[in-house]
């Protein structure tokens, strides 16, 4: 038995096979000839306008215009770039006055308000800063995790910790990079994590690591791309705040990991998981230089794979690339997807 969603996007298929003709785009009239509800097919319409496949012209026979899916697709990459570089432009401000806190106060001084910041400067530094306060989480962890593989041996101290946590009465929602569901021991500690009760969702592209604790306290990865450099341990309400705005951004766009099929991961047989990364980073707006730092190689190297990449696709240009990735189920746009009701 089909959902009433599945009835949606089936009429909204129909309704676009048969755009180029159409001289009206009543709700009524498309109920009447589909010999469905209006319900359905006003949110059939609402469906394609939000999938850019239908934009409203006033002068036309119908009042709107029909958009091809690639040019459409054209428009929700645009639109999708914007939001990540107006995250990116916030994150770097928030960095700049966290760095500017540091310069201009002691490091740990309190304020009216009891916000303090801690410079961490090694990862040793980090992860004994890390080890102290998760056993003082009395609510909610909310973690996002970009890239960067634990090592096999840690797998079963990192489940152990997350049931420790879990039987506190701690809530965990934890964001991981797509592409780490690759790696088989991070697949197995992922799924297992899950079954225990963390709420973990994958999604193609995050931009930072950090960790939030409670409502007071962040950790944040100093450098995006370098996590040698250390961490910030922030203790703010605003500022804590502030970041979970940008976590639930790419929670609410990221699969939970239970509808991701793991049995098998089809891309492997036609790309390398660097290749996968390189163009999902490309379609999402990042700048070659952070896709090199993020893989750890030079521009020059990078360059020579996404040449080799563009071949492989039997493409001429990055655009075309994410184009035919993305109609092969590869690549998604989740938050454009998402806000079609999909």
């Amino acid at each position: 038995m089909h959902s009433e969603t599945d009835a949606v996007v089936g009429i909204a298929r129909l309704l676009y096979l048969s755009a180029e003709g159409r001289t009206s785009w009543d709700p009524a009239a498309v109920a009447d000839e589909a010999d469905v509800d209006i319900v359905e097919a006003e949110a059939a319409l609402q469906r394609l306008l939000k999938l850019r496949l239908l934009s409203p012209m006033p002068g036309s026979a119908s009042g709107y215009s029909v958009t091809s899916p690639a040019a459409a697709l054209a428009r929700l990459v645009t639109a999708e770039n914007q939001l990540t570089d107006n995250f990116h432009r916030s994150l770097r401000q928030q960095q700049e006055q966290i760095q500017t806190l540091i310069k201009d106060f002691p490091v740990g001084a309190a304020s009216h308000n009891d916000a303090a910041i801690e410079l961490l400067l090694t990862p040793g530094e980090v992860n004994s800063f890390l080890e102290a306060q998760l056993e003082k989480i009395e609510k909610q962890e909310l973690a996002m995790h970009p890239g960067g593989v634990p090592p096999v041996e840690l797998v079963d101290e990192m489940i152990l910790r997350d049931i420790g946590v879990l039987e506190s009465g701690v809530t965990i929602q934890a964001l991981y990079s797509r592409h780490l569901l690759e790696i088989d021991h991070l697949r197995e500690y992922l799924l297992e994590a899950a079954h225990h009760g963390v709420d973990i969702r994958l999604a193609h592209f995050l931009p930072q690591r950090m960790l939030l604790i409670d409502d007071g306290l962040a950790i944040v990865q100093r450098d995006p791309d370098d996590s040698s450099l250390g961490a910030f341990a922030i203790r703010s309400i605003e500022v804590v705040r502030s970041l979970k705005s940008f976590f639930h951004y790419h929670w609410s766009g990221a699969v939970p990991i239970q509808q991701v099929s793991t049995d098998s991961i089809p891309e492997k047989q036609a790309l390398t998981p660097d290749e996968l990364i390189i163009i999902r980073m490309l379609a999402l707006g990042a700048k070659d230089e952070s896709i090199a730092r993020h893989l750890g190689v030079s521009p020059r190297t990078l360059s020579r794979t996404l040449a080799k990449l563009l071949e492989h696709l039997g493409v001429q240009t990055r655009f075309q690339a994410a184009v035919k990735l993305t109609q092969a189920g590869l690549i998604d746009f989740p938050h454009a997807a998402g806000s079609a009701g999909a």
